[in-house]
């Protein structure tokens, strides 16, 4: 059993319980405000748990790709830390040798910076053979 109050509410609200008293063929306007009311509680209660779903994903996620993310970031960093070796290196050069300009490879690209690519990509491809022949030998996880 209800019990009766008397309350203030705007015209934008008064005229959305009509409405939904409408759709919903309900005869009363506290009828449709207790239904929506239940409405919202139980679209509340399916927000939480989707969040806690998305939660578990997440982690899920996180445990498989960690590993790998820690992995990505070594090498980002080892990258980084070359390159960073080999612009001193490439500038004290040029300091050394007086050099006010230079021929870009677009320009012309010498035999030793051909060499060197090649080399590089063998590395690389050599890398990449390994890692997956050490997944091959991994035995699978569930």
């Amino acid at each position: 059993m209800g019990r009766r109050k008397n309350v203030t509410l705007h015209e934008e609200t008064i005229a959305l319980i009509k409405e939904y008293q409408e759709q919903h063929h309900i005869r009363y306007p506290g009828e449709a405000l207790d239904r929506m009311i239940e409405e919202w509680e139980t679209q509340k209660a399916t927000d939480h748990s989707q969040e806690y779903l998305m939660s578990l994903m997440a982690e899920r996620f996180q445990d498989i790709f960690s590993e790998e993310m820690k992995r990505l970031r070594l090498a980002a960093n080892r990258s980084d830390k070359n390159t960073q070796v080999l612009l001193e290196l490439m500038n004290g050069f040029a300091m050394d040798q007086n050099l006010e300009s230079c021929v870009t490879t677009p320009i012309f690209e010498s035999q030793a910076m051909k060499d060197a690519k090649q080399a590089v990509e063998e590395k690389i491809s050599h890398q990449r053979q390994k890692r997956i022949s050490v997944k091959e030998t991994q035995p699978a996880s569930s």
